[in-house]
């Protein structure tokens, strides 16, 4: 009987600190709407979308591209996107795009020139794009944006 006791014990204490956690830690952030992309060259591609970020750890937008839409689509709904393709800032850095804090609709546009791994878009490939909501300071994403994709043309 104590081994059960100290079981259920042990049991409800785990369960009990998994909750906690997640409630401390868990931030949220809205993702980013209506995400569009579009050639503007044979080496470049144009995304808009509209962002709508209050949360007062919001620091902007990060950017994902990829030639194998399963990078993105799978668990696109985590707040933890760092095994997916992005792009960093002209620092190095994340987010992709810099945006303030604001509870109006904004609509936000970005050229993508590369891929992450530096290497120039190619024409006749197809790329998948997301965009998704960013928290330099707690380290967590937004779940990711609709997923657009392009086909560069010369």
């Amino acid at each position: 009987m104590k081994k059960v006791i100290a079981f259920l014990f042990l049991s409800l204490l785990l369960i009990s600190s998994c909750v906690i956690g997640s409630i401390v830690q868990g931030f949220s952030l809205d993702p980013p709407l209506g995400l569009v992309g579009y050639q503007l060259s044979s080496n470049s591609i144009g995304i808009e979308w509209y962002g709508n970020n209050g949360e007062s750890y919001f620091s902007g937008y990060v950017v994902f591209i990829t030639t194998n839409s399963n990078d993105l689509y799978l668990n696109r709904d985590s707040t933890n996107h760092f095994d997916k393709p992005y792009l960093t800032n002209s620092s190095g850095g994340l987010p992709t795009v810099s945006a303030s804090i604001t509870t109006v609709t904004t609509k936000y546009s970005y050229e993508i020139k590369n891929l992450p791994n530096g290497s120039n878009l190619v024409v006749g490939v197809t790329y998948y794009i997301a965009v998704a909501s960013y928290s330099s300071s707690k380290s967590v994403f937004s779940p990711l944006s609709n997923i657009t994709n392009v086909t560069l043309t010369n």
